[in-house]
C-alpha cells in the first residue's frame, strides 16, 4: 500500500477536483519567495507531458526519500488561479515505481 500524504485529510477530500494517477519523477525545487506566496511548493512532479508544482506542507518525511525516483502519485490537480496562484498537485498517496512494473 503506497504511503498516504493527504488522502485522509478532510480538506483534501472536500475538494471537488477528480482524483487521478500520475507517473513521473519527483524533484526538489526552491519554493517561491515573497509576501503572499505558497512556500509549501517545495517539490515539482515531472511527467512526459508537464511539470506540476506539488503542495508539500508537513510532508517532507514522506516525499524527500522519493526525490529523483520514478513514482506513481494519486492526487488532485487543484487550480488556485482565482486566489492568485496557479495549478498544484495535492498528493493523496505516492510510491516509487519498481523497474519491473513499468
Amino acid at each position: 500500500m503506497p504511503p498516504e500524504v493527504y488522502g485522509r485529510s478532510d480538506w483534501y477530500s472536500q475538494r471537488a477536483e477528480p482524483e487521478r494517477t500520475w507517473t513521473g519523477v519527483l524533484q526538489r525545487r526552491e519554493p517561491p519567495v515573497g509576501p503572499d506566496v505558497r512556500t509549501a511548493l517545495t517539490y515539482t512532479f515531472v511527467t512526459t507531458e508537464s511539470e506540476i508544482d506539488v503542495y508539500a506542507a508537513h510532508a517532507d518525511e514522506i516525499l524527500a526519500p522519493l526525490v529523483g525516483l520514478r513514482v506513481v502519485a494519486r492526487g488532485k490537480l487543484v487550480d488556485l488561479s482565482n486566489e492568485g496562484y496557479g495549478a498544484e498537485l495535492w498528493v493523496a498517496s505516492i510510491d516509487s515505481v519498481d523497474v519491473g512494473e513499468e
